[in-house]
Formats: structure tokens, sequence, C-alpha cells
């Protein structure tokens, strides 16, 4: 098992152009579900700061942006190749 974190996986979005217009928070909903239906993982922590810059004014968080929190789950490793393949489709 690894520990991930939505915050990663949003990113990972952002940056490849995925999901440009979806709310950073409906795409957290969206992640959890993936994760605990479709992958057998599950949530560690509901509200983890994120490492990058979190101020409130800083132009990378926001709506459309990054989070100031993200949950953190529990996942197989070797389910990491599907994961990103559905986040893909996004």
């Amino acid at each position: 098992m690894i520990r991930i974190g939505a915050d990663e996986l949003i990113l990972w979005l952002r940056k490849n152009g995925r999901a440009e217009n979806v709310r950073t928070i409906d795409l957290g909903g969206k992640i959890r579900k993936t994760i605990e239906e479709n992958l057998d993982g599950h949530i560690v922590e509901r509200e983890q700061e994120c490492f990058w810059a979190n101020g409130d004014n800083d132009k990378n968080i926001g709506e459309f942006a990054l989070p100031k929190t993200a949950a953190q789950y529990h996942i197989d490793e070797n389910r990491l190749p599907e994961l990103y393949r559905e986040l893909s489709l996004w």
C-alpha cells in the first residue's frame, strides 16, 4: 500500500489539461469515489494541508486550480496505472 493525496492527482489533472473546467472540490469527490469504489483504496486523512504554497491569496489555489487541503488515501501501488488511466479520461 502507498499513501497518495487527492492534491497530487488534482495537480496531475491540471498539468495535463484534464478537467480544466471542473471545480477542485468536485474533482476531490470524483477522486474519492474512484479510489474507494473502483480501486479498493480507503481514506486515511480527510484534510491534510498541501505542501505547495497555500496562502489565501496564492494564485495557484482556488476553485479551478489547486486545493489548500486534500484527502489522503491508501491504495495498492499495483493499481496506480489503473488510477491514472481513469484520470486520463476526465
